[in-house]
């Protein structure tokens, strides 16, 4: 259950309060004075299901202006009624709750253009101190998400000053992410570490993660659930993989720099579109004919998006396969290591594409190197035992 308050002008009470009363008999008007104007102001609870249609028809009475017309849609908790079932609070938003969402998470205040900056210089800490702890509370604190989730309502709801202003806003944190990042780690000795390893390395499973991240966060946008965000964000990663782009840059490491880059792309772009998909599931759409007008002409965004995300599954579904095939090679030359050589092995190190084993004592190297794939270049370092 939602309550509305609608205000008009009093030539269109009897409008109004016939549309209301078709949805509803929990009602009451007042009269207001409104810059000398007299206006009609309702109050009414209704289902939460019905406000799309009840604000749909309300717009559409011709006899009432631009700018004449007032909704506001408030939150109830629950409603009481003798000898009747009671009602409580339901958390699934309006298209237009939606829509109002998305405007309002189209730009970033000062306070949260701090929060990313600070997140910025957290995340970038917490990845060259290879430290998970610092990353993940990086990525709770900055509200990076909420701008490409609103970029994918804009998508289903043909806004295209929308579309402009929620990409403008997440490129801009971006850059931020990535200046911060570069500017936080400059005094300090950078290396790669495992964590950094972690979050800029592309694969086809983190591609699909991102998708359904994506799918996520359109749903949680359409509940008034705020705090699940947060969760969401996790999911999706966008801080980590930014300042890891930047640090790169730090290291002078173009081709990590390159790779964390594509990771955060991605990431970007599968939220639009899965919530773009998902948005259009739920049955968003364009609520007048100009805006299914401004949808058409937008309508090549999603197709482009597709088409940068397969150019991006290229060279990540590449990287993907040589990574698990560097993986099976690294596990079967462990195991057969460990079979032949037993206690008396003593490292086993893989650096570029050579590996290297120090074992205790004398062994037949030909024979060890014999179990292990062709291609394998491999150094047998022997220790003579004492005594």
């Amino acid at each position: 259950m939602k309550q509305l308050q609608v205000e008009v002008p009093d030539g269109s009470r009897d409008t109004v309060e016939e549309i209301i009363a078709e949805y509803t008999n929990d009602y009451s008007s007042t009269e207001t004075e409104k810059d000398g104007d007299v206006n009609a102001e309702f109050t009414a609870t209704v289902s939460s299901e019905d406000i799309d249609e009840i604000t749909g028809e309300l717009k559409d009475i011709k006899e009432i202006d631009s700018g004449e017309l007032m909704i506001r849609i408030l939150q109830q908790e629950s409603l009481i009624e003798k000898g009747q079932e009671t009602r409580g609070y339901s958390s699934s938003l309006s298209q237009e709750e939606i829509y109002s969402k998305a405007q309002q998470f189209s730009s970033f205040t000062r306070a949260q253009w701090g929060l990313i900056a600070i997140s910025a210089a957290i995340a970038s800490y917490g990845l060259i101190l290879d430290n998970l702890i610092l990353v993940i509370g990086a990525m709770m604190l900055a509200p990076l998400l909420s701008p490409f989730v609103s970029a994918a309502v804009s998508l289903a709801v043909g806004d295209r000053s929308l579309m402009f202003d929620s990409l403008k806003a997440g490129s801009l944190s971006a850059l931020v992410v990535l200046g911060i990042s570069v500017v936080a780690v400059t005094p300090l000795p950078v290396t790669v570490t495992s964590a950094m390893e972690m979050v800029v390395s592309p694969g086809l499973p983190a591609l699909f993660l991102s998708m359904l991240v994506g799918a996520a966060a359109a749903l949680t946008f359409t509940t008034g659930l705020r705090d699940q965000i947060a969760g969401v964000a996790v999911a999706i990663a966008l801080v980590p993989p930014l300042a890891g782009t930047g640090i790169a840059l730090r290291m002078t490491e173009q081709f990590l720099a390159v790779q964390a880059a594509v990771v955060a792309l991605t990431n970007i772009i599968a939220v639009i579109v899965a919530g773009f998909l998902t948005f259009k599931f739920m049955g968003l759409s364009p609520g007048t004919y100009y805006k299914q007008k401004e949808a058409e002409r937008i309508r090549f965004v999603v197709p482009a998006a597709f088409v940068v995300m397969i150019l991006l599954m290229l060279p990540v579904t590449f990287l993907s396969y040589q990574n698990l095939e560097s993986y099976t090679l690294q596990k079967t030359v462990e195991s057969e290591a460990q079979d032949f050589f037993d206690d008396d092995l003593m490292d086993l190190r893989f650096e570029d594409s050579m590996i290297y084993v120090t074992v205790l004592g004398e062994y037949d190297e030909q024979e060890f190197i014999s179990r292990l794939p062709e291609e394998v270049e491999i150094t047998v370092r022997e220790i003579p035992e004492s005594g």
